[in-house]
């Protein structure tokens, strides 16, 4: 198994790459800030959060992927604002893909509900690194073969936009990203282009006959060029707004469990497992995230979206 993946690495990394697939979360509802700039702001106050994704436990060489993000709500009296930022870092094989995104999203009343339209302006970083390549019966050092690439390194501009609608029940959000199609060269042997990936994700939450449940269903879609496209579909089920668990189908691809827990000091947690329906899961034995974030009250005065609940979660 090792040696195949080897393979597929060396021939993924020494032919040109015209499209590549942002990184896969499961839990997309506690990530909206790291994949659209409108969500910056959207929990008047400051917000710093951090997901680990460790995608096809059992392979080597498996996705890896880690993310940070921190925004906050700034009261501008002419226009309020939202402002953050987000690292992320994705590894896989021997390409290690780092993302330094800078995010601003004016934060305007509609309706019974508040709308964020940001943009984003960052710098993807893609590195490729042999020194610890290992090719069974390969009589010379995989850095003499021209065909496979030496230490390499390289660096786009990446842009985004996106908007972010959050009532007290409900929330939807669209963004982009890569919309000026980064291309990365390293050297002869590799390229990468960027192409613009489409976010959609949407949330209702029910209040239920016992008033310490709620119920939030929520869809999350990712498409490449809307030619490749992943769909989630989730229900969450929150107890006294501290506890919560949840499930998520990924269409033809997987099975997720979440849970969850809210503290009085601000931070909250969770985790969740992947569990493959397609024909990977003979050989691998699923996924696992955790995320942990902070919120740190401002004071601000919330207005229509004051009421704290799941859906603050960016």
């Amino acid at each position: 198994m090792k040696r195949l993946l080897t393979v597929i690495t060396v021939i993924f990394f020494i032919t040109p790459i015209y499209a590549q697939q942002d990184p896969q979360f499961s839990l997309n509802m506690f990530n909206n800030a790291a994949i659209n700039p409108g969500a910056s702001g959207s929990e008047d106050g400051v917000s710093a959060s951090a997901l680990i994704h460790e995608q096809w436990l059992g392979f080597a060489g498996r996705p890896q992927t880690k993310v940070f993000n921190v925004n906050s709500a700034i009261p501008w009296e002419v226009l309020p604002f939202g402002a953050g930022l987000t690292i992320m870092t994705d590894n896989l094989g021997f390409n290690r893909n780092t993302l330094l995104d800078l995010q601003i999203a004016p934060r305007i009343s509609v309706g019974n509900g508040v709308l964020g339209i940001g943009v984003g302006v960052g710098f993807n970083n893609q590195t490729i690194s042999n020194s610890d390549w290992s090719i069974a019966d390969m009589s010379s050092n995989p850095s003499n073969d021209p065909l496979i690439p030496n230490d390499e390194s390289a660096m786009a501009l990446d842009l985004s936009a996106g908007a972010f609608y959050q009532m007290d029940n409900f929330w939807a959000g669209f963004s982009a990203r890569h919309l000026n199609n980064p291309l990365i060269e390293m050297g002869q042997t590799s390229q990468y282009t960027l192409l613009p990936t489409y976010y959609f994700s949407s949330g209702y939450q029910i209040a239920l006959p016992n008033p310490l449940l709620e119920l939030t269903p929520s869809v999350f879609v990712k498409s490449v060029e809307f030619n490749t496209t992943q769909m989630d579909f989730s229900a969450v089920l929150e107890y006294d707004k501290r506890i919560w668990g949840g499930v998520t189908y990924r269409l033809e691809d997987a099975y997720v469990a979440m849970v969850g827990m809210k503290l009085m000091s601000g931070f909250s947690f969770g985790m969740a497992w992947d569990f493959p329906a397609s024909d990977i899961g003979t050989y691998a034995s699923g996924s696992v995230e955790f995320f942990g974030k902070y919120v740190f009250p401002l004071g601000l005065k919330q207005g229509k979206t004051g009421k704290s609940s799941l859906l603050n979660r960016n």
